[in-house]
């Protein structure tokens, strides 16, 4: 699944994010994770998208099981495991499964310490 050259390595090999801000590089992070496991055709199948997400989202995706957008969003990447998605639909799943997340209010919380 994942390459051999570290993210972070990755990461700062991309010129244009030297400057880059702290989203925009979480945001490439993210994209990365997602194409290190993407096949030629730039997607990944919808099984291998959970497996990203429960391998390198667990954090975030904690304690979430009996919310219904957790299992809704657990439910589309098991029907039709094997179809291909791209990043953008990736995306689209790690930000919802990011603003229910019990992590959240945590991260609220640090901005005031």
């Amino acid at each position: 699944m994942p390459k051999s050259v570290p993210v972070s390595k990755q990461l700062s090999s991309i010129k244009a994010l030297a400057r880059g801000s702290d989203l925009e590089k979480a945001i490439a992070t993210a994209a990365l994770v997602f194409y290190n496991s993407a096949g030629p055709d730039g997607r990944v199948s919808k099984g291998d998208a959970k497996e990203i997400l429960l391998t390198q989202f667990q954090t975030f995706m904690r304690g979430q099981e009996s919310k219904p957008k957790y299992r809704e969003v657990m439910e589309d990447l098991e029907k039709d495991a094997g179809r291909r998605i791209a990043v953008e639909d990736f995306l689209l799943f790690i930000l919802s499964l990011t603003v229910t997340s019990e992590l959240l209010p945590e991260i609220q919380r640090a901005r005031s310490q």
